[in-house]
């Protein structure tokens, strides 16, 4: 059995995506800023309405701070980064050249960053990274120009309380859609509050060009379409055409109307509604101060019914599915944002109240502690903190496999983000979100498909399953896991032979599952 190790400095200096934030570390003064920022901004606010777009400013940098502080990043991001590559270097929006297959599911946002790499010659990680996190403060303006509309003085709670939120703060430096979702839900109730059709417009079908779920909401708010003013039957206008036109774009590329990510987390690869109510249950812990403004929901359901129609539609969907695998709840946006639309119309005393715990949520849930204390603050923080090193860690593996394996060699990754993104090189998905798999072998949501004996038929020459195994540097107990590997398919145990990955580093064993790779012998190659 061979032995390949990873040198800590490779992982240091070879995941430039990964590490684009590291010169702004340590996180803690980014932390400490966002929440002094928010509470200047609370504080200006009360003195009158002349401190209003000061106010609004310095929640703006309160959210651009506390996403550096969380600098969020997850595997799934570098999918869409390699969608982006190929698309700039002229071979389409594709996983693999040839192949094709919608796997991501960021929709014009990956044709942004594809444009903006092709124009600055960055990468698409880095570009798309930049480029969400320009979006944070972004959004937090639309938010408050959103609330002002509504109600007169909500413009500093709300951009406060949003700024504050976890979802938007972990996500918001993936480089991942979730940025521009969020503007573009924000955009739209920012167009409908002030009865403006082209600004609603404009913001229903740039939502309807990043997400798919825009079709579930337009479908869902459909029925109301009497009830809708002006400017909401522009909104539900502009995303139905907006749909229709990347529909037919679709089909006439990939030969299917709806991405196969979408498909495959939502029906073949769903996890179920039991994780789905974990996820939701989750999500609710994450934003529970705002659950004191639901009574405002119900006040203002006439008012709130075209859009709280399709978004509870949503939200049961979601949960019935069984939701999503990572930290944060962004699979939930559309819910969270009239929640907070909620908070602008609520009375002022409840409205900073609700803001003032949002904000001490952030201190408790997003601090930059890594080791935990006893009653353990900075779960969230540390959440996403693992997945940037996980993120870190296949980045740095893929560069290096891109150097080391022959041009063109095929390989098949559990994980199929940041290896394949870096090394460059043809991948099977062991999980079929960006390969068709058809056998089931998981229980995590949108993972449930493992397609090991698939990637050997296809003639793989190296497998990354990322699956568990035993978390040991012990020789003995990995070769007993590589062959236990090998016996889910007995031609695998005849062809291949194991060659077990261990890094050195105590705690990223800890952090990221040990890696087994399955190479052909020289002599069949």
């Amino acid at each position: 059995m061979e032995h390949a190790v990873i040198p800590p400095a490779w992982v240091d200096t070879h995941a430039p995506v990964a590490s684009l934030l590291a010169p702004l570390h340590p996180h803690w003064p980014w932390w400490a800023a966002a929440l002094l920022l928010f509470t200047l901004a609370l504080l200006l606010a009360r003195r009158g309405s002349g401190c209003h777009p000061l106010a609004v400013a310095l929640a703006a940098l309160g959210a651009t701070a506390l996403a550096i502080a969380c600098d969020g990043l997850v595997d799934d991001a570098y999918i869409q980064f390699r969608y982006a590559a190929h698309w700039a270097a002229g071979e389409g929006p594709v996983f693999n050249p040839g192949d094709r297959l919608e796997g991501a599911s960021g929709g014009a946002w990956m044709a942004v960053v594809a444009a903006a790499s092709r124009l600055t010659g960055v990468s698409t990680g880095t570009v798309a990274r930049l480029l969400s996190l320009l979006l944070a403060p972004a959004t937090v303006l639309a938010a408050a120009a959103a609330a002002a509309r509504l109600a007169p003085g909500a413009a500093v709670p709300v951009g406060v309380a949003w700024a504050a939120l976890a979802t938007p703060a972990l996500y918001a430096a993936t480089g991942l859609e979730t940025a521009s979702w969020a503007f573009a839900l924000w955009w739209l109730a920012a167009g409908l509050a002030a009865a403006r059709p082209g600004v609603a417009g404009a913001g229903a079908a740039l939502g309807a060009a990043v997400r798919p779920e825009a079709l579930v909401l337009a479908a869902l708010a459909l029925p109301s379409w009497r009830r809708l003013p002006r400017a909401g039957r522009a909104a539900l206008a502009a995303a139905a055409a907006t749909l229709a036109l990347l529909a037919g774009a679709r089909f006439l590329y990939y030969g299917s109307p709806i991405p196969y990510a979408a498909l495959v987390k939502g029906v073949t690869g769903a996890a179920g509604a039991a994780a789905g109510a974990r996820y939701l249950a989750a999500a609710l812990l994450e934003w529970w101060p705002l659950l004191l403004v639901v009574p405002v929901l119900w006040q203002q359901r006439n008012r709130l019914l075209p859009a709280l129609l399709p978004v509870a539609g949503w939200t049961a969907l979601v949960t019935a599915r069984g939701g999503d695998w990572m930290p944060g709840s962004r699979y939930l946006l559309p819910l969270l944002v009239l929640l907070t639309v909620s908070l602008a119309l609520a009375e002022p005393p409840r409205r900073l109240q609700v803001t003032v715990l949002l904000v001490a949520l952030a201190a408790w849930r997003l601090a930059p502690l890594e080791q935990p204390g006893i009653s353990r603050p900075g779960d969230l923080w540390r959440a996403m903190t693992t997945h940037r090193l996980q993120c870190r860690w296949w980045e740095a593996l893929g560069e290096r496999l891109g150097r080391q394996l022959p041009p063109g060699t095929r390989i098949a990754v559990g994980p199929a983000g940041a290896l394949p993104y870096a090394s460059g090189l043809p991948t099977f998905d062991l999980y079929g979100l960006n390969t068709p798999v058809h056998r089931h072998g998981g229980v995590t949501p949108g993972h449930t498909l493992w397609g090991l004996p698939e990637a050997v038929a296809r003639g793989c020459a190296v497998i990354v399953p990322g699956r568990p195994v035993p978390q040991t540097a012990d020789a003995a107990a990995l070769h007993a896991a590589a062959v236990a590997l090998a016996a889910e398919v007995p031609a695998l145990a005849e062809k291949y032979r194991p060659v077990v990955l261990v890094h050195p580093s105590q705690r990223q064993l800890d952090i990221v599952r040990d890696i087994l790779w399955v190479r052909r012998e020289a002599s069949e190659e």
